[in-house]
């Protein structure tokens, strides 16, 4: 494929998540041992090989073909290629799975790249196939609101319109931006903010396992103190947003193809119980032979 195997982000991309995504399963789902765990844009199954080393029953999907068979490449080298369901789909305003089929659904810096006026239909069909009482996890996601652009590094193009790429810049293509984080946040207004409900301890102890400092948890949570009387979270005032959610009992969702209305969170009926995940392996990143 072109691609160096020891790149970080290639070869190394499942030692790079083991050390964030496993912290961030442990936090908000303790023991994910058997459930129904779905990676929404799976790129090459980093997450998803970690998800299902920790238990989960997973599924991934992509828009990619070339990433999709890396991610099966992925899988059979660290051997569990047979724990791990891929998929390429498209159109995710469609997704080929059955109302309420996953426990948790990850979504690691992947919405960015969806198309603005596709978010919606992808963010119903999120909520569609999460079961009552499941978890979304956002992490990693690049915010429009930042003044520079995460994945990029350019300044203030977050800022302007689409439409001045072409008509300015005479691109074919759009210049990569974040994704405004409001209409996330309106697509699961009626969940649970876990990060709100209980003050960012499970987001802080999360980001305190992966490594960071405990001078930029205390800025993170007085941001937090500041957010919380608007309704964000935690997580919500850097470049790259994350937050938590969970979707209440009870709640039907939209059928295949309607329009998302969650219905109101009943506060305590969709956090997950916290506990230890037992016997967690260690990943070594594989060199190459």
């Amino acid at each position: 494929m072109g691609l160096d195997p020891d790149d970080q982000w290639v070869g190394g991309y499942v030692a790079v998540e083991w050390e964030g995504v496993r912290y961030l399963l442990s936090a908000y789902a303790g023991n994910i041992e058997g459930k129904a765990l779905l990676e929404f844009g799976c790129n090459y199954a980093a997450s998803s090989i970690v998800a299902a080393t920790l238990g989960a029953r997973v599924t991934g999907v992509d828009v990619d073909p070339a990433a999709i068979a890396l991610a099966q490449l992925n899988a059979e080298r660290h051997g569990i290629a047979d724990r791990i369901r891929l998929a390429l789909v498209t159109d995710t305003r469609t997704l080929p799975y059955e109302d309420a089929s996953f426990d948790i659904i990850l979504c690691i810096s992947v919405l960015e790249y969806v198309e603005p006026d596709h978010l919606p239909a992808v963010l119903a069909e999120i909520d569609r196939v999460l079961k009552p009482g499941g978890l979304v996890i956002v992490s990693g996601t690049a915010s429009r609101l930042a003044p520079r652009e995460v994945h990029s590094g350019r300044w203030l193009v977050n800022y302007w319109p689409r439409a001045l790429d072409r008509s300015l810049l005479g691109l074919a293509k759009p210049l990569q931006r974040g994704v405004n984080p409001l209409p996330i946040l309106r697509a699961f207004r009626g969940y649970a903010n876990l990060d709100l409900a209980d003050r960012g301890v499970r987001w802080c102890a999360a980001r305190a396992a992966m490594g960071q400092s405990a001078t930029k948890l205390r800025v993170a949570q007085m941001l937090g103190r500041l957010l919380r009387p608007f309704g964000l979270s935690i997580g919500m005032a850097g470049a790259s947003f994350s937050a938590a959610w969970g979707k209440p009992l009870g709640a039907t969702g939209p059928k295949r193809g309607g329009a998302t209305n969650p219905p109101r969170f009943s506060r305590g009926n969709a956090e997950p119980q916290l506990r230890a995940p037992a016997n967690v392996p260690q990943f070594e990143r594989k060199k190459r032979p």
